[in-house]
C-alpha cells in the first residue's frame, strides 16, 4: 500500500474494477469464509449457550459452566488458528484448508452428540473438537485473501469477500439453527444445515489455486492478474 501511495497507483473507483473484473473470485471467497463463519457462529453467535441453558429445553445446564466452556473453547480455537497459519505458511493454503474442512466436517457431526448428554465436560469436549475444524479454516484466511487479488483493488477485494461471508454464512446462523430447532424438535436438521455450509466452503476452496507466497508489491501486478479460479486464465 506504501508502494501504491508513493507511485500514486491506487486504482480509480476501486469497487467499481472490483465487481466488474473481478465479480466471480468475490463471491468464490465469500463463500469460503461463509463455510467456517456459520459454524463459528454456533459459539461466537451464542447459540449453544442458549440452547444448552434452556430451562424448557432438553438440557437445562446452569448458564456459569456453559460460558466456562465456551470460554474454554475460545481458547482452542485461538490454538488452532495460530497454528493452521503456521501450517498454511509450509504446505500451502489451499492444502491447510481442504485439511480444515475435513476435521471441521467432523466436528460439526461430534458436537450435537456430545452437547445433547447434558455433561458439561462433554459440552466442552465438542465445542473443543469443533474448533479444531475452524481453526485451520480460519488461520489461513488473511494470507489466502490477500494473494487472490491485485495490489490496486486488494484492500476493496478483502474488505468485501470478507463482508459478504459475514453475512452469509454467520449473520443468520444462529436464528436459522434456532427455527429449525423449532420447526423439527432435533438438533439433526441443524447438524445437517452446518456440515452444508461446511462443503460449501470445501467446494469453494477446491475451485482456487493455491497462492502461497506471491509476489505482493505493484511490480507484479501482471502475475497477480492471472486469475486464481482454477480453468480461467484471467480474472
Amino acid at each position: 500500500f506504501a508502494e501504491l501511495a508513493e507511485r500514486k497507483e491506487k486504482a480509480k473507483m476501486p469497487i467499481v474494477q472490483l465487481f466488474r473484473k473481478h465479480l466471480l473470485l468475490v463471491i468464490i471467497a465469500a463463500l469460503v469464509f461463509a463455510g467456517n463463519n456459520a459454524v463459528g457462529y454456533m459459539t461466537t453467535g451464542g447459540y449453544i449457550q442458549g440452547y444448552a441453558t434452556n430451562p424448557e429445553g432438553p438440557i437445562g445446564l446452569e448458564r456459569g459452566p456453559v460460558l466456562w466452556a465456551v470460554t474454554g473453547s475460545a481458547v482452542t480455537w485461538l490454538l488452532t488458528t495460530l497454528l493452521a497459519g503456521w501450517v498454511s505458511d509450509r504446505i500451502g493454503r489451499r492444502t491447510t484448508y481442504l485439511i480444515g474442512w475435513v476435521l471441521q466436517l467432523v466436528g460439526v457431526f461430534t458436537l450435537f452428540p456430545l452437547v445433547n448428554t447434558g455433561e458439561v465436560g462433554l459440552l466442552f469436549a465438542g465445542l473443543a473438537i469443533l474448533t479444531i475444524g475452524l481453526g485451520f479454516t480460519y488461520g489461513p484466511q488473511a494470507a489466502l485473501y490477500t494473494e487472490l487479488f491485485p495490489a490496486s483493488i486488494r484492500f476493496s477485494g478483502v474488505s468485501i469477500s470478507y463482508a459478504i461471508g459475514a453475512i452469509a454464512g454467520g449473520a443468520f446462523a444462529p436464528t436459522i439453527a434456532t427455527f429449525i430447532v423449532d420447526q423439527t424438535g432435533s438438533t439433526e436438521a441443524v447438524t445437517w444445515y452446518l456440515a452444508g455450509m461446511t462443503l460449501l466452503g470445501l467446494v469453494a476452496t477446491l475451485l482456487l489455486r493455491d497462492r502461497s507466497g506471491i509476489p505482493l508489491g505493484p511490480d507484479h501486478e501482471e502475475e497477480q492478474s492471472v486469475s486464481p479460479i482454477r480453468g480461467l486464465a484471467k480474472v
